[in-house]
């Protein structure tokens, strides 16, 4: 940034014979000359770069000082309007794209979101383009205030919004509604019940009559934990049965993978196309679409073209990369394709056992017809305890009448 403005300023590149250099120093800080690149040829010759208002300061401090100053080089838009101030066309076509750009900067060509984590950002996005607010939109007519409002009512999962506009790029900062807690009627009657199938290793009761104990086989569905007990008063009484279960576990899971396969093998030749993207307008630098490989990939980058200033054009310069290759039949090594088959089948049950403890695995391997399978054998120890309401079977069984609705 500190760059584009000094060129837009207009630099000067000074030479300085000075028997003290550091005399030189203290001059432009005393008088307050900007400079910067300070380079030292030789004990009495510096270089330094400043302004074109520093340097006329300078000079006519260089006699008063005692020492010599001369122009070495000389850049910046004042001095490349000076070398063309009579080519009156190409200075009006700089003078139109100034305006160009100046204009196209009011509206708005880039949209990021924040904030967002359950909503996605496209979703937003689209809400947004219906309220007036998208790619190429006026910058000036957005109004925050009413767009966040409308933006509620659209996306009730928002709780509050904020359209900050600069320049041409638009910063989306959302919050979202934190969701009402779950409440648990701790009084109405449950039963636990077992999730998965395998042998009951620990059973912590905290309420309830337990159906099954340590040791017991119990089958996925079963009620490991009954909400219904026995009363002294009434015979018959329900409970918010809760427990922790552990149990032993067993999986078989099975994966398979072909050995004859296809290898990728690039040749060096590639062809490059480059377009641009003018507010949504695709223009094609080349003119033959067409690719001359069989086989190849594709490698697309898309760059926004910013101003010095932080200012986002419209305009995106698409390059577009082709690599030809050649595909070669290649045979997996029976080693190779088992390691990739048993890491793949621990994954599957590492996502399947969650929190779950890995007690033993064992791994079974065949090959048929070119088609390697493996299978994973594993034992486990995972919690397997669940609750569920009362049924209206249940209630019947119980002879108690169904209990009101108490949530939320």
């Amino acid at each position: 940034m500190k760059k584009a403005v000094n060129y837009v300023r207009g630099n000067i590149r000074v030479r300085v014979e000075c028997p003290y250099p550091e005399r030189l120093v203290n001059i432009c800080a005393r008088n307050d000359i900007e400079f910067w690149d300070l380079e030292r040829f030789s004990p009495t010759t510096v270089h330094i770069s400043m302004h074109v208002d520093g340097f006329r300061k300078l000079r006519l401090l260089a006699d008063k000082a005692g020492f010599e100053i001369s122009e070495v080089k000389k850049t910046g838009v004042p001095f490349l309007l000076w070398k063309l101030r009579k080519r009156y066309l190409l200075l009006g076509g700089m003078l139109l794209m100034l305006l160009a750009v100046w204009g196209l900067s009011m509206f708005v060509w880039e949209l990021d979101v924040y904030g967002n984590e359950t909503v996605s950002s496209q979703e937003i996005l689209e809400a947004l383009e219906e309220l007036g607010v998208g790619l190429g939109s006026f910058g000036l007519a957005i109004k925050s205030e009413a767009i966040s409002n409308d933006m509620l009512l659209k996306i009730p999962e928002l709780s509050w919004i904020a359209v900050n506009i600069s320049g041409s790029h638009a910063d989306i900062l959302v919050r979202e509604r934190i969701p009402k807690p779950v409440i648990v009627d701790e009084n109405a009657p449950t039963m636990v019940y077992a999730l998965k199938s395998g042998i009951i290793a620990k059973m912590s009761v905290l309420e309830g009559a337990r159906v099954f104990t340590e040791g017991e086989t119990v089958q996925a569905g079963d009620i490991i934990v009954s909400g219904m007990m026995d009363s002294i008063a009434s015979g018959k009484r329900t409970v918010h049965a809760m427990a922790e279960v552990q149990a032993r576990t067993w999986y078989e899971i099975p994966a398979q993978t072909v050995l004859e396969t296809q290898k990728k093998e690039y040749t060096g030749e590639t062809k490059t196309k480059t377009a641009l993207i003018l507010a949504g307008i695709r223009i094609n630098f080349y003119f033959n679409g067409g690719i001359s490989f069989q086989n190849y990939d594709k490698i697309t980058k898309e760059n926004l073209l910013v101003l010095p200033t932080g200012n986002v054009l419209p305009v995106i310069i698409v390059k577009e990369k082709y690599a030809e290759y050649t595909a070669h039949d290649t045979r997996l090594s029976i080693l190779a394709a088992q390691e990739l088959l048993q890491k793949r089948l621990m994954e599957r049950l590492k996502k399947q056992i969650g929190d779950g403890e890995i007690i033993s695995t064992a791994f079974e391997t065949s090959l048929e017809g070119g088609v390697l399978k493996v299978t994973l054998r594993a034992e486990c120890l995972e919690q397997i305890a669940a609750e569920r309401p009362f049924t209206p079977e249940e209630l019947q069984q119980a002879a108690l009448p169904p209990p009101e609705n108490t949530s939320p």
